[in-house]
């Protein structure tokens, strides 16, 4: 078993000795890269998702893997970002839209943008159209990501979506939109008018990097 697929497991396992010593030994070795760690973590994070929808882990059990998952984050964080970190690479509105409020994979993504440089405004959950587009208008983000796990949401996100863009004149910019969750896929963010889409929290990191740095570029 590689030292990822160990760090794997103890992370599933929610073994928090093992999974920070993995970490550690896995930092100091340069044999692999901090994306390459937190990856490994994400996917097992999907792995106790599965535990628990199938209600072989508890609540606190989800909570736990997210602490843990964050706890890596702030180990790897200095080893990734470039020496001349000093100002954040941007800024992230975050919120789980209207009508939802769950904020588990929301806060996984959220620790992951902070782990990554980003700085994240963490409108918590069940946020209004209204409420976006007002934090929107006080911090001009570079990215705006809408969070969403049930049906519900997706008309939440399109409303958002058309709020802030009926905006974009009075803002003097067009802030992307990403949306994010387990059931989001292409159709929806078609749907809902947005620019980009994931289920996954380090593609999501991913892809505000690219947003960001082709705004500026």
């Amino acid at each position: 078993m590689s030292t990822l697929d160990a760090l794997r497991r103890a992370l599933v396992e929610l073994d928090e000795v093992r999974t920070l010593k993995l970490t550690r030994d896995l930092l100091a070795s340069g044999e692999v890269t901090p994306l390459s760690i937190l990856s490994t973590c994400q996917q097992a994070l999907k792995v106790v998702g599965e535990r628990y929808e199938r209600q072989e882990y508890y609540i606190s059990g989800l909570i736990m893997a997210g602490e843990l998952f964050k706890e890596v984050i702030e180990m790897a964080q200095p080893l990734y970002q470039p020496a001349s970190a000093g100002e954040p690479l941007g800024t992230i509105v975050l919120g789980t839209v209207a009508k939802d409020i769950h904020d588990i994979g929301k806060n996984i993504f959220g620790n992951s943008l902070i782990g990554f440089g980003f700085n994240v405004i963490d409108l918590g959950v069940d946020v209004s159209p209204k409420t976006f587009l007002e934090e929107v208008e006080r911090s001009r983000p570079d990215v705006i990501c809408l969070s969403g796990l049930i049906l519900a949401a997706f008309e939440s996100m399109r409303e958002t979506v058309k709020l802030v863009r009926s905006h974009d004149a009075e803002l003097g910019y067009r802030p992307p939109v990403v949306l994010g969750g387990a059931i989001i896929d292409g159709r929806v963010c078609k749907y809902c008018g947005a620019d980009s889409w994931s289920t996954d929290a380090m593609e999501g990191v991913r892809i505000c990097q690219d947003l960001v740095s082709n705004a500026r570029g």
